[in-house]
């Protein structure tokens, strides 16, 4: 392990780093527990001992609630190896990790203004739209050197932010010398937008990974770090969505040391780089082979997701789904910010849907039809387990979660995304 003079960054895993002044080790968002997003999401490459390859550290940082970053279970067994840690989340009103953080016994540290730790200023700065689902987070880390120099490195996690959230981020960072950053998207598009067998898929797919390039492009040369680090967004769907890893459109990290001369991408489980001369112990050139990750998913593909575990199969024909969908709906059309129609076609036991109209405009927009019945444009029918449906209709999982979690099937006409008609979904809830 370097010494520090400066800043170092030493990569674990994903989103996983651990940076290191020589006033304080900070680990930043730890996934480590297989199965997330309701059973969908599994790592690749496998860390083994993820405690060993971590140490013990002073504070740890979670950017935003997702369960790639915010890892409860795996926080509360590194509590019982190395004691418990002061846990640093952003200031978001309201805060939806705060609440979940306390739900899982973990008492989170609201930094709301700068933490000073002898030559060490750690900043995080919220990514504030002013919607009430605003969750992300960037953090700053600066250290003032014995000379006087400030080294600088920024974590901006996974996301790509919009134009007014980078300004507010490069002013709160000033020069640069290492960003974290993403480079590829996960979510469900366009895997699950698609039959596998559509010609229309590898299209899409490759249209995604350099359209998340650009952005990659865009937020690299505003920040103009001395070094990027593309990192986060590594991993592979496990269960019966094992098929659609191929058509995901997720880069590799080493994809971009083909267009950005800047880039390093640190090696798995140790690779550092410091602010001080800026070299790299161990870095990772090439992509991960697909033998090895075939040998992966042959292990994941036969895990069950979480609803499948708690509910049979045989038990759908008992599930209240139409009393529970018109609750549901009453809630969320209530807390729609969509104001033209869109309407969400969900595919129901019986071979009948319900067909809702995301418009807050629209008095009564739910209605229930039979099996071929012509649906109105634009419209996205869903295909989703009855099971989980159950589950997200009583809010024992989260629309959102099922979405980036490839959980159900969306089927688009046009295939146009409606930003606000699809965060219709996240209310539709009892």
């Amino acid at each position: 392990m370097i010494e520090p003079r400066g800043i170092i960054v030493r990569y674990i895993y994903s989103a996983c780093v651990v940076t290191h002044t020589p006033d304080l080790r900070l680990l930043h968002d730890p996934w480590f527990t297989d199965g997330i997003y309701d059973g969908s999401w599994f790592q690749f490459p496998e860390v083994p001992d993820p405690f060993e390859r971590i140490g013990d550290v002073d504070m740890i940082y979670v950017s935003h609630i997702h369960p790639d970053h915010y890892d409860g279970g795996f926080l509360k067994r590194y509590f019982a190896r190395f004691g418990v840690k002061p846990v640093l989340i952003a200031d978001h009103k309201p805060n939806h990790l705060a609440g979940k953080m306390r739900a899982d016994g973990i008492a989170p540290t609201i930094l709301e203004a700068d933490l000073v730790l002898g030559r060490t200023r750690v900043r995080i700065v919220p990514h504030r739209t002013g919607h009430v689902y605003d969750i992300d987070s960037a953090l700053v880390l600066h250290y003032e050197d014995e000379a006087g120099r400030t080294h600088c490195v920024v974590n901006a996690n996974d996301i790509i932010f919009d134009v007014g959230m980078r300004d507010r981020l490069k002013v709160a960072a000033g020069e640069i010398d290492i960003l974290l950053c993403g480079y590829t998207g996960a979510g469900p598009y366009p895997q699950t937008y698609f039959d596998l067998d559509d010609p229309r898929l590898p299209g899409a797919a490759a249209a995604k990974k350099q359209a998340f390039f650009e952005r990659y492009r865009s937020l690299t040369g505003h920040m103009a770090a001395k070094v990027n680090i593309p990192f986060a967004g590594q991993y592979l769907l496990g269960g019966k969505l094992a098929p659609l890893n191929a058509m995901r459109g997720v880069a590799d990290a080493a994809e971009v040391l083909a267009f950005d001369p800047r880039a390093v991408v640190l090696a798995d489980v140790g690779g550092e780089i410091g602010t001080v001369d800026l070299v790299p112990t161990a870095t990772r050139t090439k992509p991960y082979e697909s033998a090895a990750m075939a040998r992966r998913v042959a292990v994941i593909d036969g895990a069950k997701m979480k609803y499948e575990r708690l509910i049979d199969a045989g038990e759908v024909d008992q599930l209240p789904l139409r009393r529970l969908l018109a609750m549901a709906y009453k809630k969320a059309i209530g807390l729609s910010n969509c104001g033209e129609d869109y309407f969400f076609c969900i595919a129901l036991p019986n071979g009948r849907s319900a067909m809702l109209n995301a418009n807050r405009n629209v008095a009564d927009g739910l209605c229930f039809l039979d099996p071929g019945a012509e649906l109105p444009e634009p419209h996205s029918e869903i295909r989703v387990d009855p099971r989980y449906l159950f589950g997200l209709l009583t809010h024992i999982y989260h629309w959102n979660s099922a979405e980036v979690g490839s959980q159900y099937e969306t089927r688009r006409s046009p295939d146009i995304l409606n930003r606000a008609a699809q965060a219709f979904l996240n209310f539709l809830a009892v």
